[in-house]
Parts: C-alpha cells; structure tokens; sequence
C-alpha cells in the first residue's frame, strides 16, 4: 500500500511539473484538451519528449498503429484494445517512436466520434514520417464521422417569456467586444454559431439577404488617434431604425457592413442620429480607388433590435445569447455550437532550412470542424481577396508532401486550407471545405520571396469548395499568390460572393511568382450574387508564363454595378492560355482583358452575357491577346464591350464564329462586318447559328452538320469538368442551394445643396472624384474672398502634367426627366475653368458645356456674357434627358441683380444621359476659382 501511495505521489508529482512547462496553471478538464464534449482531465499535458510507452517502442511492425477513441484514456498505451482519448497523446506517441522506428510508417487511427480540441493540433519537423511511402498517418476508421471540433456546446436554453419564438441561454463571462478576458471566457467571446450543422445569423438589420444603400459619405482624422479616422455617412428614411434608441453601451459593439466595388469594410458604430439619417463609425482612411460612398450596399450587425428572424443570434454585453429558432430547430434538443480556438491544425516547418521541414505527414477521412473569427477593436480594413484576414482552420508553412485526403473543413470562421510559406509537393485530394468565413483554400504569399523558400507544387484534386465568404464576402474560393506549378483540377467551386478562383498577385508587368500554374476540369459557378463587382470566374494579375485554364465550365457570375466576368485576366496579367472553357450565364462578358499582353483565348463558347460578350478595357502598344476559334452566342447586349475597341487596343482575331440568337444584328464596336474585316479583323471568322443541342437549357453539345468545323472549332467534353468519381460524390456536390441573385435597386437620384457650411456627406464634393495629381490641397474649403461664411476654392498649378488638371466630376445617374443645376462662381482674372455634362459614351457626348474666363462666359464657342472678374456670379442650367438632339438653357443671375436667360443651346447630336458632372480647370498659371451654393436635382 505504501509503495502504491509512493508511486501515485511520484505521478501526481511529475504530471504538475510537466503542466507547469506547458503553462497551464492546473490539471483540470477546464485548461485542457479533451475528446467532445468532455473527457478525462489529463489529456494535453504530455512533454514532447516523455518516456515511449511499450507500444510507442514497438519496432517489430512495418507499421506503428496507435488508436484514439472517444471512450479511451491517455494513460492507455494506445492499442486498440487500450485507446488514447485524444489526437495529442496521440501524436506525442508516434513523435517518439519515429525515434526509436526511424524506418517505419506510423498510424494513428482515430475511431468514430467527436473530439474535442481546446488547443490547435501542432505539428513540427519531429512528426514527419519517414518518407512519402512510410508517412506519419493520422487516419478516421471507418464507420462514423470522426470530427476533430474546436468549438464547444451551448446548452440549457429556456423561452423569452415577454418574445414568443427567442430562446436565451447565460453564457459566463461573456464578453461580446472581442476583449480578452481571464480563464476559460475566453472560449466565450464569439461570433459564429451553429444550430443544427447550420450556420446561424448573427442579428443584421436589413436581414439576410437584403441591404441598404448608401447616399453618401465624408470622413475627417481623428485629432487624437493615428491613423484613425471618423466616418459619416448618409442613408435613407427608416434605414436607421435598428440603432433608433439603442444605449451607447449596445451601440458601440454594432458594426457596419459596407459592400464597395470588390470590397468589404467593417467598422465599429459611434454614433447614430435617426432623424437625420446620419451615423458615424471608426476606422482606417478610405482608399481613394475604392471609397465607401453613395450606392454602396450595407447593412448592420449585431444589434438586439435587429432579432427579429429566425435563424438570427444576438450575444448581450451581460452574457446572454439569444436565438430565434428556425421552424425545423427544437432548442430542447438542438446541437448548438460556438467556435472557440481560430486554427485546429498548425505544421510549422522552419522556412530557413529545407532540412528541418515537416514532411510526410498524411490526413484521411477526417473531419475537421467549428473554428473562431473575431474581429478586431477596429473593425476589418478593405483589402482585395481578404488577404488580411489570416485565420486559418488548417495552415501549413514550410513543408513537403502533406496530404488531406477525404477531409471535410465544415463550419469555419476563416480560410479552410492555407499553402504559406515554403511549401512544396503538397495536396487535398477528394476532399470537402464547406460553409467557411473567408477562402477555401490559399496557396503561397502576397509578397514575392526566393525561389528557395516559395510555396508551389500544390495540388487541389477533386475537391468540393463550397459556401465561402460568410465572415469576409470579397474572399476568393481559391487564392494562388506569388506561387508557380500548382494544380487546381477537377474542384467544385461554387456559392461565394467574389471570384472563385484568383491566380497571380502582381499589378502590371514586374515580376511575379505565379507561373505554370494550372487550372483545369473545374466546374466555377454561383459566384457573386450581385452583391459586390468586378469579379471572375477565372481572375488572373500579373505575368504568368506557362500558366494555361483550361477544360473548366464556367456559369452565373453575377455582380452589382459592373462586372462578373467568367474569364478576367486583370491588370498585367500574361502569357496565358485559355483553352476549351465553357462560360455562360454571365454579366458583363464572358472574356475580359483590362490590359495584358500575348494572353491567348482559343476554342472556348462564351455564351449569353447581358452586357458586352468580349471585353477589352485598355489600348497598349503591344498585342493584348489572340481570340481565335471561338464560338460567342448572345441573346441581349454588345458583342465588344468596353472602350478597348475604340481605342486601338492590339487584338488578333481569326476564325471565329459569331451568331445573336435569331439573327438579330450587331455590330462590330460600331463598325459593320464588312468594315470590321476590312481594317484585318477576324480572318476565317463566320457569322453563323452554331446549332448547339439546346442552349437555352445549357447544353452546348454541337450538331453534326455544326459550321463551328468550317473555323477549326474543336468540340471537347464538358462532362469531364468538377468532381469525379462516385455517385455520392458528384451528389454531394450538387446538394448545396444556391440563393437567387440580389435584386439590385435602382440609385436614388443624386440631389443635393452644398453651401459648404458643414461637411455632410451629401455633398459635391463628397460625391466627387477628383483628379489632381498628387496635389491634394488645390481643392479645399476657404473662407469666402467677399464676405462671411465659407465656399470652394480650387486653385491651379502651372505645374500640372494634364492641362485639363486640376478637375473633379461626379455620376448623378440622370437618364431620365429634368434636371436642374445651380451655382455661384467666381473667377480669378487668369481662370479659365469648364462645367460640362457628359454621358458615359466612348467617346462621351456633351450635354450642357459652359466656358468661364475672367472676362466671359461661353458655351461651345459662341458668346453668352461678359464677366468681369473677381464677382460672383450666379448660374442655373436646366435640361432634359432621355431625348436625343436636345437642346437647353441657362440663367445668370448678375452682380447688380438683374438676370439674362439664354435658351436654345445644343448639346452633341445623340447626347441623352447626364452620368458625369464636372468642373475642369485650364488655367496656364496658379489663378483660382470658387464655388458655393451647388445645387442638384432632377424631376
């Protein structure tokens, strides 16, 4: 009895050492990992080099087997009679049998059931396998899912008395601000949950699927604050009631959701002020490419006043949660789960010695579910693709041979697999990643690194990549940066809300990693939504020789303002092949070049576009690419969108066939097919029906007498591209639903009164783009040269590259009806400035067009008033669009107050859009011009 006392003493002794080096403070299931939902208490704290049970020193095997199961125990020696209970008592035993077995494949097999994990499963150089056929294998036996969690259950729900239909639970220590807090609470400071295998809505006001749109925006430094800065934005009537009476303590763990061009933002709430349709928000300076401002989408989150669906979530500053449940959810015996650890597998090879990598490490036939995103204090910065979201469910850096094979990602708040750093002749094969907060897989860096420690040789084979982007809607489904020789094939990448697959990240032509990468037998679709713009089915950046996307079948690629794409070589991008590729289905084109050069688009079916079907953007000096045997079939739109064509852009374009469903006619960029081939365009090309099976139900199989063989159109299988293999497979991938497009609503009617008083966010100025070369501080706010109060002020610069610089417009989006625009002007003796309106023709057509010097104003060359200088004058223009050859009026309002009306004035024949307003100036040296009292409206 002594002895026993003895050695239990010794044991206890050694266990609170060993969880003294581990930092844990003690030995209790609370601080440790344990099989889910709860397990012995001794699980984590196990030294990497502890003492190898008998079965760790087995070498009589050409393989080591160890078992882990739910109802296992750590102090077992891990046989299948005597099973470990977790995966990192697990791994601490093959660490050290590849000591004593050098030779020898090891086996982990973990048996069916939930697991629990409180900390990432981490693996280094010291768990490598011996080779790529004796690898260190972490296997789930068949028989039942084997899920490796790290989330944890919510449990004991009971009704809102007072709110028919809402649950509530206590969540201790809750902190919903994203604060770290002491102890285990930690766990409790969420932002996903899930009901039932189902992703739950945190409480957004408009609801799921809805937003609002923005009217306008301003933003101002933060005196005391670096680099923050002070948002304040504009909406509509009722779009604040959600905030409308919220306490400051609420108010100030809401956020804002803003949706811009191919961009999200989110910022935390300040202020909120209902009857002025006005709130404030914290966060990073805008970019001036790509601001938040009018006709942006939003919506707000995490409000108690937005609970009002099922299916939504709330977490209150006092620790209760609250849920709506679905019609289908009984909360008596629902499985509810919040995510608490960001990361559940982590192999950290060392990147500066290829010696020390973790190789040969395989994973199969697990699943791997439940991590955490938290958003920080200050919100989440724009940035394209979310490259600055790192949270990772599995994230491998410096490593060789790592293998996921029938894996499931499910239920995560970041990416599902990253390829970082210094990873090579890795793959997930046949595997799933599911309902992920940000990307679904990301291979390589954003920044350019030596050959030698460069991701690359990443396979992703026949894999289901669906339902992204639900923490960050601008991430990509497959991200391949500065990264070569890698293969996306036979994937099914559907459901998110930018582009599916992303390959290159270098903007214009210096060097890029991304080259020979393939992207092959994919099948990319549902992808946009209509949410955010100027996205692809295929997105490519940068020069990318011996990059060749091919076989892929491409369809609804949707965006909001402009854009959606199926096939997007964007700024820079070279030397690519796109070859045999079905696209159909899309918004703006089924190929678009916005400038590149030597890219090549050959026997693809690029098939209904709404709007131009062959993009080109941008006019170079080199050839931007071959279009060659090709078939384009359209129902709606242009064939040649964009302002490319007109501009000179360098295109070889040879035996194509073209048809408009009907033999509708079209044109070429504006020019007959007669002149189009007369100027060398499309030798050998055709316009002719291509008789496909049935196109309007999507089968674009070719008849036998097709005349696609009279330009050398070689038919391919459409069947051979997305997943393979079983029937349960390629069923799986067809069992995720897809929602219906956003209904994009119409742009309010830009209508404003700027006396620049106060800097609301309707205004001129804020709606204005500006282009003045660097030299921000030659439009400003002044102090009025005559009297009080305060106007604009834009000065010139002799200096300037462009003679139409110093200039500012923006986009009232008038097509319709009678505008009106009034202002007063004053005018140096020197100034000569320019109020134009334009449409968005290539080239534009000017609708109404004053010239104002120090002396006169005129408008396209005939005199209408002298003006002397350094008076304000006023000016009101007036006209109608929607109707061509148009003509128009103007009113002075003169410095001894009479006025002088001249009507009758004319536009550019064909002129029917206001969609630029603009002020230019010319001067030849730094004279100013001011402006106050801009007003807008059309009725």
């Amino acid at each position: 009895m002594a002895q026993r006392t003895q050695i239990a003493t010794t044991l206890v002794a050694t266990r609170l050492a060993i969880a003294c080096l581990l930092g844990h403070a003690c030995l209790t299931g609370s601080c440790l990992a344990a099989p889910f939902p709860a397990g012995p208490a001794f699980t984590d704290a196990i030294p990497t080099n502890a003492v190898p049970t008998d079965a760790d020193t087995a070498n009589q095997r050409a393989t080591i087997d160890y078992h882990v199961a739910t109802d296992g125990s750590d102090d077992h020696p891990g046989t299948v009679q005597q099973p470990f209970a977790s995966v990192h008592r697990a791994q601490v035993a093959a660490r050290a049998a590849r000591v004593s077995n050098p030779d020898q494949a090891i086996t982990v097999h973990i048996h069916p059931g939930r697991y629990r994990l409180r900390r990432p499963l981490t693996f280094q150089p010291a768990d490598s396998g011996a080779s790529r056929d004796l690898p260190v294998l972490y296997r789930g036996v068949p028989g039942g899912e084997v899920v490796l969690s790290g989330g944890r259950d919510v449990t004991d729900w009971e009704k809102v008395v007072e709110d028919p239909g809402l649950w509530k639970t206590r969540l201790p220590h809750a902190d919903p601000g994203g604060r770290q807090v002491d102890g285990d609470a930690q766990d409790w400071q969420i932002e996903q949950l899930w009901v039932n295998g189902r992703r739950a809505v945190r409480a957004r006001d408009p609801d799921e699927g809805q937003f609002y749109v923005l009217l306008g925006s301003s933003e101002s430094p933060q005196p005391d604050e670096k680099w923050v800065f002070r948002h304040t934005y504009a909406t509509s009537d009722g779009d604040l009631r959600a905030l409308d009476g919220v306490d400051p303590e609420s108010l100030k763990h809401a956020e804002l959701f803003v949706f811009h061009k191919w961009e999200t933002t989110r910022e935390p709430i300040v202020t909120a002020d209902p009857q002025r349709n006005l709130f404030t928000t914290r966060g990073e300076i805008m970019k001036p490419h790509n601001p938040m401002t009018r006709d942006c989408l939003y919506y707000f989150e995490n409000l108690r006043a937005a609970l009002d669906s099922q299916g939504e979530w709330f977490l209150d500053h006092d620790g209760w949660l609250y849920y709506r449940p679905r019609d289908d959810e009984d909360m008596t015996s629902a499985e509810v789960v919040a995510a608490t650890i960001p990361r559940l597998i982590d192999i950290q090879g060392d990147i500066r010695d290829s010696v020390t990598r973790v190789k040969h490490l395989h994973f199969e036939g697990l699943k791997l579910r439940h991590t955490s995103f938290r958003t920080p204090d200050r919100g989440i910065r724009s940035n394209q693709a979310a490259m600055n979201i790192d949270s990772t469910a599995v994230q491998v850096d410096a490593a060789e041979d790592i293998q996921f094979v029938d894996v499931a990602v499910e239920h995560v708040g970041g990416t599902g697999f990253w390829f970082r750093k210094a990873c090579r002749d890795c793959r997930v094969e046949r595997s799933r990643v599911f309902d992920i907060g940000v990307s679904a897989v990301r291979i390589g860096e954003t920044g350019l690194v030596p050959d030698d420690v460069r991701t690359g040789g990443i396979t992703i084979d026949n894999c289901i990549l669906h339902s992204g982007g639900r923490v960050a809607p601008h991430a990509v489904g497959v991200w391949i940066g500065h990264s070569g020789d890698n293969q996306i094939t036979h994937c099914d990448v559907a459901d998110f809300f930018y582009t599916a697959v992303s390959v290159g990240w270098r903007w214009g032509y210096a060097e890029s990693g991304a080259k020979r990468n393939r992207i092959q037998y994919n099948h990319l679709h549902h992808v946009g939504y209509r949410i955010l713009s100027d996205m692809g089915g295929v997105y490519t950046l940068g020069p990318s020789e011996g990059t060749i996307v091919s076989h892929n079948v491409i369809h609804d690629i949707y965006a909001t303002r402009y854009g959606g794409w199926g096939l997007y070589p964007d700024e820079g991008s070279s030397h690519i092949r796109f070859e045999n590729n079905l696209v159909y289905n899309v918004r703006d084109g089924g190929f678009h070049q916005h400038y590149g050069r030597e890219n090549i688009a050959c026997n693809n079916i690029f098939a209904f576009s709404e709007e131009g079907q062959i993009a080109v953007t941008r006019a170079e000096p080199h050839r931007s690419f071959t279009f060659k045997r090709n078939l384009v079939y359209w129902d709606r739109g242009h064939l040649l969108g964009y302002s490319g064509w007109t501009q000179g852009s360098k295109v070889r374009m040879r035996n194509n066939l073209y048809w408009r469903v009907g033999g509708q006619p079209f044109d070429f960029a504006g020019k007959t097919w007669q002149q189009w081939q007369a100027d060398g365009n499309d030798e050998g090309s055709i316009i002719a029906d291509p008789m496909f099976v049935d196109p309007l139900n999507h089968d674009f199989r070719l008849a036998p007498d097709s005349p696609a063989k009279r330009i050398g159109f070689v038919p391919f299988d459409i069947g051979l591209a997305g997943v393979q293999g079983s029937a349960d497979w390629q069923d799986l991938a067809k069992s995720t639903s897809f929602r219906e497009p956003f209904l994009v609503p119409p742009s309010p009617r830009f209508q404003f009164d700027n006396d620049f008083e106060d800097d609301h966010p309707v205004s001129m100025l804020g709606m204005s783009t500006k282009s003045l070369e660097g030299k921000d501080n030659l439009i400003r706010m002044s102090d009025n040269p005559d009297g009080p109060g305060r106007c604009l002020q834009v000065q010139d610069d002799p200096n300037m590259k462009a003679a139409y610089n110093p200039h500012f417009y923006w986009d009232p989006k008038y097509t319709t009806g009678r505008s009106h625009m009034s202002f007063r002007i004053r005018l140096d003796p020197t100034s000569n400035v320019a109020c134009q309106w334009r449409d968005r023709s290539a080239p534009y057509r000017t609708g109404p067009s004053l010239q104002f010097s120090g002396q006169a104003v005129h408008s396209r060359g005939r005199k209408l008033l002298d003006l002397p200088a350094d008076t304000w004058l006023d000016v009101t223009m007036e006209a109608i669009q929607g109707r061509p050859d148009s003509q128009w009026r103007v009113t002075f309002g003169l410095p001894n107050g009479q006025s002088q009306e001249v009507s009758g004035l004319t536009c550019d024949p064909g002129w029917t859009d206001t969609r630029w307003v603009g002020f230019i100036s010319s001067a030849t040296d730094d004279s100013s011009f001011y402006l106050d009292d801009v007003s807008m409206r059309n009725q």
